[in-house]
């Protein structure tokens, strides 16, 4: 063996040289591994990121099923020339527009700020993104998203607006996949239509209304570049709250526009300099005042929620949905041009009564206590003036214990006008409601309490028509010239009886049913319901329109019920509304056929189709001629009855209407028509309580706003149809007149009056008699008066006598003319065998013909010169006498009570 130096460094050499050899194979073989282990995991990551990106795709929606145009639309109210009065929207205000609507530069100026290579990228922009990849790096976010109007189309209507890589790579697969099916002016068309615009706002008609007020076809394009510039960030960049940054953000959309070469130059210079701020501000500030529904609009909502439901089947939910974001177009019979005078005379002091004013105050808190805890109290209270609202709202801070350590974070104050007031003004002949006031004094709310068509109240006299004269003519039980005598009436009510007191405080005899509308006569009213049957007058109540009387119900025990004797009066349970009451004496004008109140005419669904014809359903209530005849008759209301100041001052236009008011002067009501329209207006405090004043106001704002209404009308007559007579009848019988009747000492009683055919008298007069009186006496003339002191005289002779309560009377006003009962008693003492020449005539224990004074006071035979007044309510100037309030004494025979039968109706009376 060599142990040499030598070899030993050749053995260490060849050692060496083998251990590089070994090395360098062994990292050849460790390369190969790894580049192997890269391949392997290259492809492994692709295939991962293959799987995690056909995952996403995935789980992305199928485009075929993406429906991209917009799901809620504002709905439009149109008035009956078929201008838009206001707009319902929900959470987006929507109205839709195509793009052939949508003026080129409006479209353009999206284009140029939000997506300039729009129309020749295939729905995502690689430019873009590799600018957006350089912006999100440099600021390590993802405030650069590079999104294309496809892709801001897909995220606004499909996806979420998160910002994660899964959310952006589905809006960019499906933003490609949309562009395969649709072209770009419809994936434009969505956009344009779908994109929010601040103030709850979503496209460019809504904004287009609500910026500049016009139609999105009349923006200009420095106007179209303001609504363009709010897109990136509705809120910073809103025209209304920012200006400023919309102005900055404009100028850039204009300039992109000019770049890309949209327009001109000389376009760019006067877009730039176009004042369209002042524009914005303008109609932001109307918009505002306008926000509030009108009440006619409240009653429009009401309306279309409640017929969704009866007419189509939704339910209450699903009606709302529909009415704020269906993109309903609802046609309505509204006019603007009444509601503008409507509302001018409603804002006028001087039409209501002075003496009653007062404010109702409504005074609402928020406050926060010490511990963090927050409080909302509200509270209400009536007070003299606005001067006084300060000191209310100390009096109820101090009731509800607000302390100076309380925080008031929110106050409300809101003030109503007392007495309020309400009208509904209607086209009798198709049951379009045209204006209406539901309350007087600013309307501090959307949905508030409307008087017009939610304020149940008294109707008084105005029921006489409907409760006792239109059903009683219709039965043919009454005409216009039918005599009933107006003298003290007791009637049950319950268990117990009442009185029936005129509300002049006096009885005036026989009258007609004419005279009983006229002066509106509550004995002839209430005479007339009993003997038409209650339950006849009930029906014709009903059929009339009338949903809130009660036949028959029980409440905490009690039983209620409006059919008694005073329902003849307006005296019911629940009280009438304003709308319903007009709608039953529009019924009278339109010749007896009610025509139900509408406050819109039909509705179309978002694509035009009609949703539902809202025909106002027709039924004949009263006879034509019957209509005629009450028409006739409450003419004379307004010429010489209860209603002479609701009569027109410069217009000779005919008026038929009657007056209602209550015993307590709580509810005054006037309802009165035209050949035209008819209209009835309340007036009252909102809890009820006596108004002090001196006159009808409420006559007096009817009158000033219809006359307006009618001033370029041409005068019309009401119309006298076919079966209608005209007879001479004698107002104290109601026959036929002789030459009798023209001798009344009151004057001739012989008038001419209208009937329906069949009806008219065949009888003459047997009221008047004739009969001999001596002048000397006074009395009645014998066989021993003189024959130079004898002459003749009328008298009348009362159908059905009349015994008064009490020897004291009372007694109506035409008992002076009647002719004495007694002949015997009544004839002349002065003259005869068993007369004294020391009589004398004049002697008051001698029986003299009842004569009245100036004031209605009639010195009564026998009672020793002691008087009994027949005007104030039966209250007789004798202190001694009974009233009609009390009973009678039970010694005098009282023909005065009537029993109501248990069943008023003895015959059916079949209507339509």
């Amino acid at each position: 063996m060599n142990f040499s130096k030598e070899s030993n460094d050749k053995k260490k050499s060849a050692i060496n040289s083998k251990n590089k050899k070994v090395k360098k194979r062994l990292s050849i073989i460790i390369f190969r591994i790894i580049f192997v282990i890269m391949i392997f995991g290259a492809f492994a990551a692709v295939g991962g990121g293959l799987g995690v990106f056909l995952g996403i795709v995935n789980t992305a929606p199928d485009i075929k099923d993406i429906k991209l145009s917009p799901k809620e639309y504002t709905s439009i109210i149109y008035d009956l020339n078929g201008n838009e009065i206001d707009r319902l929207h929900g959470d987006e205000n929507r109205v839709y527009a195509e793009l052939d609507q949508i003026p080129k530069h409006l479209q353009q100026a999206f284009i140029a700020i939000e997506d300039e290579r729009f129309y020749s990228h295939n729905g995502i922009d690689l430019k873009g993104i590799l600018r957006a990849v350089v912006v999100n790096i440099k600021e390590r976010s993802f405030s650069e998203g590079a999104s294309t109007i496809t892709q801001q189309l897909i995220k606004n209507r499909v996806l979420t607006t998160e910002k994660k890589i899964e959310r952006k790579l589905q809006e960019q697969y499906l933003a490609i996949q949309l562009e395969k099916i649709y072209d770009k002016d419809q994936i434009l068309e969505w956009y344009l239509n779908e994109i929010g615009l601040g103030h709850g706002l979503n496209g460019v008609q809504a904004a287009a209304n609500r910026y500049f007020n016009k139609d999105v076809s009349e923006l200009t394009l420095a106007e179209s570049a303001v609504i363009a510039a709010i897109t990136q960030n509705p809120s910073r960049y809103s025209p209304i709250n920012h200006p400023e940054n919309n102005r900055e953000r404009q100028k850039i959309v204009l300039l992109k526009m000019l770049e890309q070469g949209y327009i001109t130059q000389s376009e760019y210079d006067e877009a730039i300099n176009e004042d369209v701020y002042s524009k914005v501000q303008e109609t932001s500030q109307q918009y505002v005042e306008d926000s509030k529904h009108s009440y006619y609009v409240d009653q429009i909502i009401e309306s279309v929620i409640n017929d969704l439901q009866i007419k189509k089947g939704y339910t209450a939910t699903e009606a709302t949905n529909m009415l704020y974001s269906g993109g309903l177009s609802i046609y309505t019979p509204f006019n603007q041009e009444m509601q503008r005078i409507v509302d001018k005379y409603y804002a006028m002091d001087e039409f209501y009564p002075p003496k009653s004013y007062e404010l109702k105050v409504v005074y609402n808190v928020s406050i926060e206590r010490p511990d963090g805890t927050q409080k909302h109290l509200a509270g209400e209270g009536i007070i003299a003036s606005e001067d006084e609202i300060e000191d209310f709202k100390a009096q109820k801070i101090e009731d509800w214990g607000i302390t100076e350590r309380d925080k008031i974070i929110k106050e409300q104050v809101y003030t109503i006008p007392q007495p309020q007031s309400a009208m509904v003004i209607m086209d009798y002949h198709n049951g379009h409601v045209l204006a209406i006031a539901g309350g007087r004094g600013e309307k501090i709310g959307n949905l508030m309490f409307n008087r017009a068509t939610h304020a149940k109240r008294q109707p008084g006299s105005a029921f006489k028509v409907l409760a006792a004269y239109a059903p009683a003519l219709d039965t043919g039980k009454v005409t216009p010239g039918t005599v009933i005598d107006d003298v003290p009436l007791q009637v049950k009510d319950g268990s117990s009886k009442k009185y029936i007191n005129n509300w002049t405080g006096r009885y005036e005899g026989l009258s007609t049913v004419r005279e009983g509308i006229y002066n509106s006569m509550n004995v002839l009213a209430v005479k007339t319901l009993i003997d038409t049957g209650i339950d006849t007058s009930f029906d014709y109540l009903q059929h009339f329109g009338f949903t809130t009387l009660i036949d028959h119900e029980e409440r905490n025990g009690r039983v209620f019920t409006d059919k008694n004797p005073v329902l003849a009066l307006g005296g019911i349970t629940d009280g009438v509304t304003p709308l319903e009451l007009t709608a039953a004496y529009a019924t009278i004008a339109n010749n007896g056929v009610y025509n139900e109140p509408v406050f819109y005419t039909k509705i179309l669904d978002h694509d035009g189709n009609l949703l539902i014809d809202n025909t106002p359903q027709q039924r004949r209530v009263l006879k034509e001629t019957t209509a005629f005849l009450l028409t006739d008759m409450m003419k004379d209301v307004i010429t010489r009855g209860t209603g002479t100041l609701a009569r027109f001052k410069n217009i000779n236009m005919p008026i038929a209407g009657k007056t209602g008011t209550t015993s307590d002067d709580k509810d005054l009501v006037f309802v009165g028509y035209t050949p035209y329209y008819a209209a009835g207006i309340w007036l009252g405090h909102d809890t009820p309580k006596k108004m002090r004043y001196d006159k009808s106001y409420h006559n007096l704002l009817w009158s000033a706003i219809m006359e307006e209404i009618h001033k370029e009308l041409p005068i019309k007559k009401f119309e006298v149809p076919s079966g209608i007579v005209q007879a001479r009848i004698c107002t104290e019988s109601g026959k036929l007149a002789t030459s009798t009747c023209e001798h009344d000492p009151r004057g001739s009683t012989a008038k001419y009056e209208y009937f329906e055919q069949g009806t008219q008298p065949k009888e003459y007069c047997d009221v008047h008699k004739v009969e001999k009186v001596c002048t000397v006496s006074g009395l009645l003339a014998n066989e021993y008066c003189p024959e130079e002191t004898v002459k003749e005289k009328v008298f009348i002779v009362r159908p059905v006598p009349y015994v008064p309560a009490s020897w004291n009377g009372p007694y109506p006003a035409d008992a002076q003319y009647e002719l004495p009962v007694s002949k015997e008693k009544s004839s002349c003492n002065v003259h005869g065998p068993n007369s004294s020449s020391n009589t004398d005539p004049n002697n008051s224990d001698g029986f003299t013909i009842p004569e009245a004074d100036n004031n209605g006071v009639i010195t009564l035979p026998g009672n020793g010169g002691n008087t009994g007044n027949t005007g104030n309510s039966g209250n007789s100037g004798n202190t001694g006498s009974p009233t009609p309030g009390t009973p009678p004494d039970t010694t005098t025979p009282d023909s005065s009570i009537t029993d109501t039968p248990s069943s008023m109706d003895d015959f059916y009376v079949p209507l339509p």
